[in-house]
């Protein structure tokens, strides 16, 4: 059998873009000591909530989940989209509550790094705390391209979106040109701040323009520059 091997960091197939990148071989291993997998979670399972204490750092194995706000009158702002390979967690290191809620897309795993083990692997392991700023510095220059993208027209939005999803899939080794959109068309338009008709419409228009391929939830970039254009424009 061959579970164990497949759980481990030294042979994880995401060792080079989540915690050990970067990270010697014996780091990675230190690591590994401390790393705790959790049990799968389904499509609308919480990994997270609002409030809850802060306990661990986690990356994601396999599946995907959206990082959710809600307002004062309960409505949902979808913040971010995360990916396989992908940390969360840092929402609740201002004073250990979570200020954010993550919420399962599809079958997902994870693995996790108590905040308990923290301080003792950052003395252990110098290069720890450098990859972990690095992380949170990635999704605080993303934060604010999403800051900027409210201030731009519907389409280049929605282009934005495809490309960011489409840049990180290939970063993570998937096909940068076939994915499937975990979010729902609703989803996509609480994401971006644009109605569910606007978000119907632009994805037909861009199919029709042979930009990109849609069988419901699946997406094939077909022009991959005429994309760039769009979110460029």
């Amino acid at each position: 059998m061959n579970i164990d091997k497949q759980v481990t960091c030294n042979n994880c197939s995401l060792d080079t873009i989540c915690l050990p990148r970067g990270l010697t071989k014996d780091e990675v291993e230190d690591i590994d000591v401390v790393i705790k997998r959790k049990k799968t979670l389904q499509r609308g399972e919480y990994i997270y909530r609002e409030g809850d204490e802060l306990k661990s750092l986690l990356a994601i194995k396999s599946g995907t989940a959206k990082l959710i706000s809600n307002d004062e009158r309960g409505n949902e702002h979808i913040i971010d989209v995360l990916l396989p390979g992908e940390l969360l967690g840092f929402d609740g290191l201002y004073n250990n509550k979570h200020t954010c809620s993550v919420i399962a897309l599809e079958t997902l795993s994870l693995c996790e790094l108590p905040v308990t083990d923290l301080e003792g692997l950052a003395k252990l392991i110098p290069g720890l705390m450098r990859e972990l700023f690095l992380h949170a510095g990635e999704k605080i220059n993303e934060d604010r391209n999403k800051i900027i993208l409210k201030n731009i027209p519907a389409e280049e939005r929605l282009a934005y979106f495809l490309l960011n999803l489409s840049k990180r899939y290939k970063k993570r080794g998937f096909s940068e040109t076939e994915f499937t959109l975990t979010l729902t068309r609703q989803e996509i338009g609480t994401h971006l701040g644009i109605a569910l008709e606007t978000v119907s419409r632009l994805l037909k228009k861009l199919k029709d323009s042979k930009i990109i391929d849609v069988e419901k939830r699946n997406i094939r970039i077909i022009d991959l520059k005429a994309l760039k254009n769009i979110q460029g424009s």
